[in-house]
């Protein structure tokens, strides 16, 4: 079939109602078949057949349950808060919590495999504060201990959601820590001049704590392979980075890997060192670091993330990680796909506030 834009119609437009059949296409080849009604959206239709996807907030903002539409027609609908970008939606990209079919078929490809559905359950557990360390100006590292007695297990580059003691927010952040630590979850956080979480953490979290949370969540996950891999981070999008080297280094051959991190300036920068002794125990990993504006930090080029990729960063059968801001997402994509990366090859995250 061919693939048919329906960015801005209203939903209400379509043809007269009746069930639809659409495909949903994991990383490891597995396939799902879902019956959509008319009108349903299709994240809503899997979990009426008992098909728990990847989502979080089931409202457009996180971008957890993003998929690409490879055949038929869907729409999500004009007007709505969306995390994707025009020029994403134009490309295929689709949210599943509010995407309503429009042909008679339709398939989705997913970038991850079923084994994120059925090996790695989400628990509600409660966790202690191990240490907080500042790593900046702006950014912690929040160790947490967590009970012998909760069965966690989660794949590199999934994220848990963390409740802000005394309110009713839960945020979410990616492990830091490797998936083989267990009992202890490590998570990188920017800590802003004012938010739930920042104002928690600068003012009033201590060793000892409790936290409610809940995880493992989201389909951004490493999956194991010899391909060479390209991991770009802005700021605290290194977090998740961290845990999937951890799992790539166990790989035999262990593939090539450059790590692109950057931040804005000097004051915000982080993890220099450990990035330096990790290229020392692991030989095929090559670390890039780029600031905005670079002053007088040392073994830094200048630039942002995307600007400092060249060309002969890219491999024609290379794979990519992303984790940052929106912006940052964007144009990674565009310029990894320019550079011959397919689309299904280049994995996404991107963080909001905390």
């Amino acid at each position: 079939m061919t693939l048919q834009m329906a960015v801005d119609a209203d939903v209400g437009d379509a043809a007269a109602s009746f069930t639809r059949q659409v495909e949903l296409r994991f990383t490891d080849g597995e396939s799902r078949t879902i019956d959509v009604d008319d009108g349903e959206t299709v994240l809503a239709a899997a979990k009426r057949a008992g098909h728990k996807l990847a989502s979080q907030c089931e409202v457009g903002t996180c971008c957890t349950c993003v998929a690409r539409l490879h055949e038929g027609a869907a729409e999500m609908p004009a007007g709505q808060v969306t995390a994707l970008t025009r020029d994403e939606v134009a490309g295929g990209q689709r949210l599943l919590c509010q995407t309503r079919v429009l042909s008679d078929a339709a398939a989705f490809g997913l970038d991850y495999p079923t084994s994120v559905l059925t090996g790695y359950p989400t628990v509600l557990f409660t966790a202690k504060i191990q240490r907080l360390t500042w790593l900046s100006d702006t950014v912690v590292q929040l160790d947490l201990k967590v009970p012998k007695a909760v069965r966690l297990r989660f794949m590199a580059g999934q994220y848990c959601r963390i409740k802000v003691p005394g309110t009713d927010a839960w945020r979410s952040f990616s492990m830091a820590s490797g998936e083989h630590e267990h009992g202890k979850l490590s998570f990188l956080v920017r800590v802003l001049p004012s938010g739930a979480m920042s104002d928690y953490l600068r003012d009033k979290a201590r060793a000892g704590a409790t936290l409610e949370m809940e995880g493992p969540v989201g389909g951004f996950v490493l999956e194991s392979s010899s391909r060479p891999h390209v991991l770009i981070a802005g700021g605290t999008g290194v977090a998740p980075m961290l845990s999937m080297l951890d799992k790539i280094r166990l790989v035999r051959p262990t593939p090539p890997v450059l790590l692109i991190f950057g931040c804005v300036r000097q004051a915000e920068l982080f993890l220099q060192d450990e990035l330096e002794a990790r290229q020392s125990f692991m030989p095929t990993l090559t670390v890039r670091v780029a600031l905005v504006e670079p002053g007088d930090a040392h073994g830094v080029v200048e630039g942002n993330p995307v600007e400092v990729l060249r060309a002969e960063d890219v491999l024609p059968d290379s794979i990519a990680y992303l984790c940052g801001p929106p912006g940052m997402i964007s144009a990674a994509e565009a310029r990894l796909i320019g550079l011959g990366v397919a689309p299904s090859d280049v994995r996404a995250e991107q963080f909001l506030p905390s």
